[in-house]
């Protein structure tokens, strides 16, 4: 009698244990259930997420991009490729320095952003640049990222961001800018590109690098003896002097009121004085009534980046003012002729 109790009472306490068991068990399943319902409701709202904010952004001007810096690739939505008029197999996972896509002028200025900023020396990310579309032309466009993973040890491991097209937009700011930087009398480029320039070639690529300054006698007595119009003629006529002796690599400014200045990159001291000698045949040639041209020319060439560029502007203006006093006295000799034959007509 009692072996019997003690069955049953072993008996009832396995359907007991059991029980518990199989209670865990399906809590844990009805846990897992629900866990894995969450996920596929996560993963459903962020594919229609995704799904909207394609949907929202096709045919838009604008694509979003998601880097995985330590992976090496970069993962780019629909809309970038529209934008760009490719289709999405034809999307490269690479980075844009890894492509044709960039323009190379402005590839250094693009890296050297995203590193100081990967580095943490800037506090955002945002560029233009240039990327070509299917049909090969080269568009606009700004580019914004922002880290949003970063290791243990606190380097970035994912960046994320937009591309947006800015094309019409820079090119009525180029349109502007390019007007802003040119002299309406003479179609010239102005002082003010000639000094951006000036900073452009100031690196070793440049070297060696010659500056030609001009100063065309007698524009004041010109203006005075026969209008302001004689003398915006003359101006021209020397604009085109110095822009057909030089070459097409050459920057040809005015420098304002009656001087010039050329910068000659990749251009060494004999070159730049054939081309002056060049100058002065053809203003000898031109002939405008009633005045003839006439230039004073002063060349100096920069050889070295020790060498100062003002210093280098300064010498070939002291040139010039040198060679103008010495041409002086034929000038004001053609000059006085020139007006007794036009007041004589």
């Amino acid at each position: 009698m009692h072996g019997r109790a003690a069955t049953n009472s072993v008996g009832l306490g396995v359907i007991a244990i059991t029980a518990q068991v199989l209670s865990g068990i399906l809590a844990a399943g009805a846990v897992l259930a629900a866990g894995v319902w969450i996920l596929i409701r996560i993963h459903k709202e962020a594919y229609y997420d995704k799904r909207r904010l394609e949907l929202a952004l096709a045919g838009s001007k604008v694509g979003l991009w998601d880097w995985s810096v330590q992976g090496g690739f970069v993962v780019r939505s629909k809309s970038y490729g529209e934008m760009l008029g490719y289709e999405p197999a034809e999307l490269t996972d690479r980075l844009l320095w890894e492509t044709t896509l960039i323009h190379p002028e402005d590839l250094p200025r693009l890296k050297a952003a995203l590193d100081s900023y990967l580095a943490g020396d800037s506090p955002s990310f945002e560029q233009e640049f240039r990327l070509r579309d299917a049909a090969g032309r080269w568009r606009w466009v700004l580019d914004r990222g922002v880290v949003v993973a970063r290791d243990r040890h606190k380097r970035p491991t994912r960046a994320v961001g937009i591309t947006v097209d800015i094309t019409a937009r820079k090119e009525v700011e180029l349109r502007l800018r390019e007007l802003s930087f040119r002299d309406p009398v003479t179609g010239l480029y102005n002082r003010t590109y000639f000094n951006h320039k000036l900073q452009e070639l100031d690196r070793e690529e440049a070297l060696p690098l010659s500056v030609i300054m001009a100063d065309l006698n007698f524009l004041k007595l010109a203006n005075d003896t026969f209008g302001h119009r004689c003398g915006d003629l003359l101006l021209s006529a020397a604009a085109k002097v110095f822009k057909e002796n030089c070459r097409a690599s050459d920057i040809v400014t005015r420098w304002g009121g009656d001087e010039f200045a050329i910068l000659l990159p990749n251009t060494g001291e004999e070159e730049a004085l054939r081309i002056c000698q060049r100058i002065r045949a053809a203003c000898a040639r031109t002939h405008k009534d009633p005045v003839q041209l006439s230039v004073a020319l002063g060349a100096a060439t920069r050889t070295s980046m020790a060498e100062p560029m003002d210093s280098i502007v300064a010498a070939a203006e002291g040139w010039m003012y040198r060679y103008k006093s010495l041409e002086r006295g034929d000038d004001t000799s053609r000059w006085l002729a020139l007006i007794d034959r036009a007041f004589l007509q």
